[in-house]
């Protein structure tokens, strides 16, 4: 009768300390994403895109265009710059669009793609660069980092590579 008081106490013990194992994750979470938040880590700008210079308001939707990003000495990849298009539920089925990204009054870029109805669908732009500052890129899509056409949500994230020269 012993032995089988402690073979049940045994599981007992086995099965309360996995249940804490399970559930004290749980519980530091909200201290852990709190130590996290104050320590100031950020993400990479070649992964977030950077961080926003000027939103241009289009018919019905935006335009987002962000800061230049150019790699670190040991990342790959080349500088970029990012555009977001958002709403997409505002965005016409084909968009053309001319877009000055350096804010000097004239259009840097002509960006031209379709927007299919299915999410799920691959997106194809051509970009033309309209002077030295940028790439031109024909049928870009979700190659690279710096070469980049992709809808995340209920965004168009298009990313230009600049010129060799830049």
């Amino acid at each position: 009768m012993r032995h089988r008081i402690l073979s049940v106490l045994g599981y007992a013990m086995a099965a309360a300390t996995l249940l804490v194992a399970l559930l004290v994750p749980f519980k530091l979470m909200g201290g852990i994403a709190s130590l996290v938040s104050h320590a100031g880590l950020r993400i990479d700008p070649v992964y977030s895109g950077g961080t926003p210079l000027r939103t241009i308001a289009r018919n019905g939707y935006t335009l987002t265009i962000y800061t230049l990003v150019r790699p670190h000495l040991l990342q790959r990849g080349e500088p970029f710059q990012q555009v977001v298009f958002a709403p997409v539920s505002a965005l016409p089925t084909h968009v053309e669009e001319s877009i000055d990204m350096d804010g000097d009054g004239t259009p840097d870029l002509r960006v031209v793609f379709d927007v299919p109805a299915n999410p799920a669908t691959p997106l194809r732009a051509s970009v033309q660069a309209l002077n030295g500052n940028y790439q031109s890129l024909a049928a870009v899509s979700n190659d690279s980092f710096t070469r980049l056409l992709a809808r995340t949500g209920n965004r168009i994230v298009l990313r230009v590579p600049l010129a060799k020269s830049n």
